[in-house]
């Protein structure tokens, strides 16, 4: 065989393959019979046949074993190939060569005597003596068929399509920079944008446009709408699917070949380089759209370069008469490279967006009509569904198609209106209701991509599947995981942490560095939307006190598409990981939680954050219930499940969001006791925290009984003296103390006084606490010069420990100008108010109990000074916001009406 194949002429994988190709044929086996012999899969065995790919170092000894399975058994001419195969290796390693297989690459003169093979590259056959040139290699089945394809622009599908909504900016600008037919220039010259650059020293325009987005969004609908107005207007256009593989290569050949190549040019060219000269030469204005190039550098680049590199199927279109448009879900590859994350000037990206509500929903009434519901349904469910053009679609079509059933069928799990349907969805999730009637059934196992695309979920999972090959197989648990949290943005620098990641059976030894590449992954394929955000500006409402506000750092957010998190929040649940899933949540929190003391204004910014998040762990297991999932036993729990979510609660108590907080603790109250039970220390703490609301709210009856009862559990569970007891007792003294009963309030500071100094001790902020309240009810009882030696000693302390502005050291300041208020001060006290009142709002906001308490105080002290019509205004204003946070039933608010000169209840 040796004297028939010159091995040292065969220099590329296509030769290599038909190399394989004669010693296979000359044994009379078939691929599958040298499949089976070396035992490795036909399929890629075909490859290595077709010259697709080069046999791989693994398994052990594969090109030996091939060859003497052909009949190839000399030591010597086994050695012969063997190094020409790794020659190949090698070359193939440097080198930015395509190796196209079949489709290219011929064969030099004289590589095969004995009419075997010719010149020109097929063992025998038409091709031998100039045939049509032969069709890529299907990589997916292994053996040689003549791919079916077509470069025609499939317009003739928008007719099956609904109207393209909320898309008219971009089609404008897209088709603004359409070439003009008969002229050779770009039609709207002027809407171009993008800068100049070089390429070989010509001007760079931005005339490759990248359509980039979430699965679904709507990018190839955008690019086909284009193309039917590029043939309208007489530009030749022409389109390339790259939906299976190989398919970039072989529509290059077939647009070589509409371009005008010879067969001796598709033998011996490279092929990017010809199909780009004969581009370039084109006097007629053109268009070219690559759909789905979902991997950028495996779809547009070449062996050994980088799609950015503008060498590979993808480059520069520098005459004016030529447009390349691209749609991806992979955004990342368009900005990496030398450049870093700079665009090279020849490409501009689009990124496509979900729908506004208007447009979304007119996209529901395009498909379903008027008979579902009205146009505001119909946007209510388009929001609903997130602006995503294929669940639009999908529901839309559902619809209609309900509309065509008997009044009766099916009863009430067939929902026809938009109401019904998102009630469905809110109830049952997406998965219910996205598959429709055209036959995209989710359990079927669709046979190839295209229909998976036809399906929400489906779009998603290819993504994911794409970075999996790419060594990102854990994009999909991170993605999941994240799916699990809040609705709202995702305080990535806040909560997503490397370090607890790394120890959850999900992330084993997971990496900063690893978990960064990850979150970048998902936002290029629009799975997640990532990116800085500026702090919000302070706003009236008090939400994020001034002074707390202005120190906050711009934090990395993360938002999840509505269908989204959806999808992967139930699979979290029906991965058979579910508990790892809420031990990684849960212990995220925690984390999160327990490094932001809720009490403290600095940590606000960062609550704020993370308050919508803080309850994820119980939501899932919430969402058990209506999708029929078995709940999971308090042994499969974490145990500190309950933490975050009471932590949570406590900074909307800290920053006077009483009826929230109360809300919230209730919530929290009836999950935590079916799950743990009466006497767990989590459940006693929320009890605890849920009462002492209850107080602030003026609720002084129920707090008290409360509060006595959960004293009660906490002393028989943890002791009389653990901490959570002591912080009980001290707060019925202070409700106590609220009703009136100073002699029991008292009674009750002294003994927790005693043990927190013992336990605590005595600059401890608990402790402080408590001789602060002591202090006041000394006033309370006359006693001046106690109570003031007392309030200026803890005030001294909590400055030192605390800082001058923290909320706790302003209560002290509260407590000394309402001792002056007492005993006749009131100059002193109104000043003392005065500067209390401007310290509240700075840093607890206008809205907190705390500030409403010092308005009236001042307001007090100016009554009594006969100056009430300066800070009448403020106490108006006061009284307003005071009925909302506190009720008219309140104390503050009652007083506050009094001086604002208005019944108690206005």
């Amino acid at each position: 065989m040796s004297d028939e194949i010159d091995l040292a002429a065969v220099t590329t994988c296509a030769e290599f393959g038909r190399a394989l190709t004669v010693a296979r044929e000359r044994a009379g086996l078939s691929v599958r019979d040298v499949a089976r012999r070396v035992d490795v899969p036909a399929s890629t065995v075909g490859g290595y046949f077709g010259g697709a790919h080069l046999p791989g170092l693994k398994p052990a000894d594969l090109v030996e074993n091939m060859l003497r399975a052909c009949g190839v058994v000399d030591p010597a001419e086994l050695r012969r190939w063997v190094e020409t195969w790794r020659r190949i290796r090698r070359s193939r390693r440097g080198s930015g060569d395509d190796e196209r297989g079949a489709a290219g690459g011929g064969w030099g003169p004289g590589a095969v005597s004995g009419g075997q093979l010719s010149p020109g590259g097929d063992a025998g056959g038409p091709r031998a003596h100039g045939g049509p040139p032969r069709m890529p290699i299907d990589q997916a089945r292994g053996d040689e068929v003549a791919a079916a394809l077509t470069i025609a622009p499939p317009v003739a599908r928008l007719a099956r399509l609904p109207a393209v909504r909320g898309r008219g900016e971009l089609l404008t600008l897209l088709t603004g920079q359409l070439p003009a037919a008969g002229n050779g220039t770009a039609g709207n010259r002027t809407a171009a944008s993008g800068s100049a650059g070089s390429n070989g020293g010509s001007r760079v325009r931005s005339r490759v446009h990248v359509l980039h987005g979430l699965g679904g969004i709507g990018k190839s609908t955008v690019a086909l709408a284009l193309a039917a107005t590029a043939l309208d207007r007489g530009v030749r256009t022409w389109w390339i699917s790259t939906t299976r593989p190989g398919a970039v290569p072989a529509a290059m050949e077939a647009l070589a070949v509409e371009l005008g190549a010879t067969h001796h040019q598709l033998r011996r060219a490279s092929l990017p380089d010809l199909v780009w000269r004969r581009l370039a030469a084109l006097s007629q204005p053109w268009l070219l759209v690559i759909d789905n190039a979902d991997d950028p550098a495996g779809d547009l680049g070449l062996p050994g370069g980088d799609v950015l590199d503008g060498t590979g199927w993808l480059r520069p279109v520098t005459p004016p008469q030529g447009m390349v448009v691209v749609t991806t879900r992979d955004s990342t590859d368009w900005s990496r490279g030398t450049a870093g994350d700079r665009m090279p000037p020849w490409i501009r990206l689009h990124r496509l967006a979900p729908l506004a509500d208007c447009d979304a929903g007119q996209a529901l009434r395009d498909l379903a009509g008027d008979a579902p519901g009205s146009a505001q349904a119909a946007e209510s469910l388009g929001r609903r569904l997130g602006g995503l053009p294929l669940a639009l679609s999908l529901a839309g079509r559902f619809l209609a198609e309900a509309q065509r059933m008997p009044p009766d069928f099916g009863g009430s799990a067939v929902p026809r209106s938009y109401p019904a349907y998102e009630q469905f969805l809110r109830t049952s999730g997406p998965w219910s209701l996205l598959p429709d009637f055209a036959g995209a059934d989710p359990q079927a196992g669709a046979p190839d991509r295209c229909r998976e695309r036809e399906l929400v979920g489906r779009t998603w999972e290819l993504s994911l599947g794409l970075l999996a090959a790419r060594g990102q197989a854990r994009a999909q648990p991170l993605l999941t995981l994240l799916a699990c949290f809040g609705g709202g943005p995702i305080p990535v620098d806040i909560l997503v942490n490397a370090e607890v990641l790394g120890t959850s059976p999900l992330f084993p030894h997971l990496q900063a560095t690893e978990l960064w590449g990850l979150l970048r992954a998902l936002a290029g394929h629009g799975l997640i939307e990532y990116a800085p955000t500026a702090p919000t500006a302070p706003t009236d409402r008090g939400d994020v006190p001034s002074a707390a506000a202005g120190g906050a750092q711009a934090t990395h957010q993360i938002r999840l598409h509505p269908l989204v998190r959806d999808s992967f929040g139930r699979a979290a649940h029906i991965s058979g990981r579910v508990e790892d899933y809420l031990e990684t949540v849960t212990a995220l929190l925690v984390h999160a939680a327990r490094r932001h003391d809720p009490r403290d204004p600095e940590t606000w910014p960062a609550w704020s954050m993370l308050a919508g998040h803080a309850d994820a762990g119980l939501m899932m297991l919430e969402a058990r219930r209506p999708w029929g999932l078995a709940e999971l036993t308090e042994g499969r729990l974490p145990p500190e499940l309950l933490v975050p979510a009471t932590l949570a609660a406590r900074f909307l108590r800290a920053t006077g969001r009483l009826t929230e907080a109360a809300a919230a603790y209730e919530a929290m109250l009836v999950t935590g006791r079916r799950l743990f039970g009466e006497d767990h220390a989590d459940v006693l703490s929320a009890a605890h925290d849920l009462y002492r609301v209850r107080a602030a709210q003026g609720r002084a009856r129920d707090a008290e009984e409360g509060l006595r009862a959960v004293l009660d559990d906490r002393a028989r569970v943890l002791g009389p003296d653990h901490p959570d007891t002591l912080t009980t007792q001290h707060y019925l003294g202070r409700t106590l103390r609220e009703s009136g009963r100073h002699g029991e309030a008292l009674g009750w500071f002294n003994r927790t006084l005693t043990s927190r100094e013992r336990v605590l001790g005595h600059r401890h902020r608990d402790t402080l606490t408590t001789r602060n309240n002591v202090a006041d009810v000394l006033v309370e009882q006359r006693q001046w010069d106690a109570a003031e030696q007392l309030l200026r000693a803890v005030w001294t302390d909590r400055v030192d420990t605390l800082g001058p502005e923290h909320p706790a050291t302003l209560v002290t300041l509260h407590h000394l100008a309402r001792l002056d208020h007492r005993r006749g001060e009131h100059a002193r006290g109104a000043r003392a108010a005065a500067e209390l009142v401007a310290a509240c709002r700075r840093v607890l906001g206008p809205d907190h109990p705390r500030t409403l308490a010092a308005i009236c105080l001042h307001g007090e002290l100016e009554q009594e000074l006969g100056r009430l019509l300066a800070p009448r205004a403020d106490l108006t204003d006061a009284h307003r916001r005071s009925l909302v946070v506190l009720g008219p039933e309140h104390g503050t608010t009652q007083r506050l009406a009094r001086l604002a000169g208005r019944p108690p209840s206005s």
